[in-house]
């Protein structure tokens, strides 16, 4: 493929050389705009020099084409993707199918939103400077040659604006490791050094240059690159933004584009500014995972398969969830977990729960949901790989280059094109899939029980996770028995799981209805949950509102599991209704009986309470002991 890439004012593309060339000259065949400083082409004229350009090197060769601009060159892409448009319609006339030219453009950072800046101020009064004060001579003072008043103003504006925070930091430790600083005698050497940084402003931008592009260029371009023109532009295009660009208001800048371009997606870079394409973003990749796809990824490779595909995690990344977010949720929670044998006697432990798949664990959803990653990382441990059956909300904007913007990308484990580490956070999406949690479908979790995995599956769903103030350790599940049918289908053994505690680590001040009629925010609490996908099939959003009550933490209570008696699907008739809706009624009872037997038991726990518990195991480094077994 072929990338063309078109430079900010200033003419050349500082910023994107020094990172980003080398890398997409290996994976295209690159070009690049240089616009010379006696060179005074109006907007017209680099519009036209890059039509004709891209005609002639496209004549002979069906090869596709991309263009990158950056800032001020990502106005001038946009009008050279208008322009190489219109000309392909008008010379097809009639036709339905138009070969494109242009395959897809990148935006970066790009003057669009010029009219939105207040560059139309800062700009003449710098280039007024440059003209009352440029001298016919340099300066000198002793042995120094003083830069222009216009250098020094517009140099420290422009760093002003135009690096990010951590840019601002590896400019400050390089320059305090220049060798000179730390020999007296090179004194004059590091001021002379110092002062002619200033004249990078006026050998780039000199005052005249700077308001003939301002002038001729940006004005211009912000009445052609319009938005009814835009709306036309029907190819892919991806707009790379840096979140905190101080320069052009480019984070909002990308959120109207992709309203406004019809094949839009946006990779916001965090803690960005305007020179965006550092050392931290890989624009190569970035390019090659999004909808541009100029390697037709999407084509030729084998579509991800959740079911059949999903890999065990490594032990380098169990041990890295295990060791901080789940040992934070057990530092807090000391959960007690106890299994049950063949004839109903309990232990701690999981030593009773069957080993052999495919296993169904059924439990109830304690408040908010928290109670997942204790026990999907507790069968981890004791080697029960499960996969949790997760409400679709969890997976909306997970999957890679959703909609307008950047997912995680399998693979990678990460942002593609983002140079940063995967986030250590255990209870994010990409943890959620990576420890194989599928979205709730009936054809997912047949699938699973198909292929003998095992998996979690939380009946009474939202239902439960916002349940009520009186409503703690109760099971709202629906009549219908599927799972067990499901089961029973593949010989699966059914694990009921009684969960207790979560609620009492919480305070309720309102319940999920009284937030509804709440004003205003009542009403945009139920039209957010409209929007949210139900979880079964045979229900409406309606139905399955997901609006959560109002609640403060406490100090948390001690969380306790028991893996109840198993049931054993082999001697059930999927197909006889009634012996599924015993079993169904069967697991309820067990479920109950452990919620019933837990609440009982933990009054003679000393350490239930997190006040005493949080001390006990702070001082002596090692988990609470908690009720005899025997309570149970």
């Amino acid at each position: 493929p072929i990338a063309i890439y078109l430079p900010g004012l200033d003419g050349f593309g500082i910023s994107a050389a020094s990172n980003q060339f080398n890398d997409l000259s290996k994976t295209f065949e690159f070009w690049r705009m240089t616009v010379l400083v006696e060179d005074r082409s109006s907007f017209q004229e680099l519009v036209q020099k890059t039509v004709q350009f891209i005609k002639d090197i496209t004549e002979n060769t069906s090869r596709p084409v991309y263009i990158i601009g950056e800032s001020f060159g990502g106005m001038l892409a946009a009008a050279v993707a208008l322009q190489v448009d219109t000309q392909q319609k008008n010379k097809a006339g009639k036709e339905k199918e138009i070969k494109k030219t242009i395959d897809g453009i990148v935006l970066i950072n790009p003057a669009t939103s010029f009219d939105n800046s207040s560059w139309d101020v800062i700009t003449p009064l710098l280039t007024t400077i440059g003209k009352l004060t440029e001298p016919p001579e340099p300066i000198r003072l002793g042995p120094f040659k003083l830069p222009s008043v216009y250098s020094v103003v517009g140099g420290l504006v422009l760093s002003a604006v135009i690096p990010s925070q951590k840019q601002y930091k590896q400019i400050l430790d390089t320059f305090m490791n220049i060798e000179s600083l730390r020999d007296p005698s090179r004194f004059t050497e590091t001021i002379s050094g110092f002062l002619d940084t200033f004249e990078i402003t006026s050998d780039f931008l000199p005052p005249d240059l700077l308001e003939h592009r301002i002038k001729n260029w940006l004005f211009v371009g912000s009445s052609i690159v319009v938005d009814s023109r835009l709306k036309q532009l029907d190819i892919p295009s991806l707009i790379v933004v840096g979140e905190k660009d101080n320069l052009l208001s480019s984070k909002n800048e990308a959120n109207r584009l992709t309203k406004i371009l019809p094949q839009s997606q946006k990779l916001i870079v965090k803690e960005a500014g305007h020179f965006v394409l550092d050392a931290n973003v890989n624009l190569t990749e970035a390019i090659l995972y999004s909808k541009l796809d100029p390697l037709k990824f999407a084509e030729t490779k084998k579509k991800y398969d959740p079911i059949l595909d999903w890999k065990l995690p490594s032990d380098e990344e169990l041990n890295q969830v295990f060791n901080t977010s789940i040992k934070q949720l057990e530092d807090a929670y000391s959960p007690i977990y106890m299994s049950t044998n063949k004839e109903g006697k309990r232990s701690f432990g999981l030593g009773d729960v069957p080993n052999k798949g495919p296993i169904l664990f059924v439990s109830n959803h304690q408040l908010l949901g928290l109670d997942t990653s204790f026990l999907v990382a507790k069968l981890f441990k004791n080697g029960i790989p499960v996969r949790g059956l997760g409400h679709p909300v969890i997976f909306q904007g997970a999957n890679a280059l959703d909609g307008d913007s950047f997912g995680k990308n399998i693979e990678l484990g990460r942002v593609p094109g983002i140079e940063a580490p995967p986030p250590t956070n255990g209870n994010n999406v990409q943890n959620f899939e990576k420890f194989g949690a599928v979205m709730v479908t009936p054809k997912n979790f047949y699938r699973l029980m198909q292929t003998g995995q095992n998996a979690l599956l939380f009946p009474g769903g939202v239902r439960e996770v916002f349940h009520g103030k009186n409503e703690s350790y109760q099971l709202f599940w629906p009549e219908k028995v599927d799972f067990v049918r499901t089961a029973a289908r593949f010989n699966a053994t059914i694990v009921p799981v009684s969960a207790v505690g979560m609620a009492d680590s919480f305070n309720f001040l309102l319940d999920s209805d009284e937030v509804l009629n709440l004003p205003i925010i009542g009403q945009r609490a139920k039209d957010s949950a409209r929007n949210v996908t139900a979880a079964r099939f045979d229900v409406s959003n309606e139905d399955e509102l997901m609006v959560a009550p109002l609640v403060t933490p406490s100090l948390p209570s001690r969380n306790y599991f028991i893996f109840g008696k198993p049931v054993y699907t082999h001697g059930i008739d999927p197909k006889d209704k009634e012996l599924c809706k015993e079993a169904y009624l069967n697991i309820q009872d067990e479920m109950n009986l452990g919620f019933h037997q837990i609440l009982k038991a933990r009054e003679a726990d000393t350490f239930k309470d997190g006040g005493p518990r949080l001390a006990y195991e702070k001082v002596t480094g090692r988990q609470a002991p908690t009720f005899r077994i025997e309570e149970i």
